[in-house]
């Protein structure tokens, strides 16, 4: 009798894959900000610091923007889906749009 060896997966989901997912989803011109949800659920947790926006985990990838008002959802959610799979490889990814920005962003400060 033969055991199957199961062999390692090519592109783990880790808690530092977030950061990277999260740069590389800002990175597009019609996301305004990552979203954590009502009760910032969407999340990943880093020693120190949490990645709002982007939930990684065994199953795959979530992400959850906010995009800028008259943007394609589809499109822009495509897209999204494609940063992330450029980042990881060929991995599930649901993309959630939180929200839709009516103006520019608030300045900070």
């Amino acid at each position: 009798m033969t055991s199957a060896v199961t062999p390692p997966d090519p592109t783990p989901l880790t808690g530092e894959a977030a950061a990277a997912i999260g740069a590389a989803v800002l990175a597009d011109p019609d996301v305004v900000a990552l979203d954590g949800g009502a009760f910032d659920t969407v999340a990943t947790a880093l020693p120190g610091r949490r990645v709002v926006g982007v939930r990684v985990g065994a199953g795959g990838v979530e992400v959850s923007v906010v995009l800028a008002w008259g943007t394609q959802v589809p499109a822009v959610a495509g897209r999204v889906r494609d940063r992330v799979r450029a980042l990881l490889g060929p991995v599930p990814v649901d993309v959630h749009v939180a929200d839709l920005a009516t103006g520019p962003p608030a300045a900070a400060g």
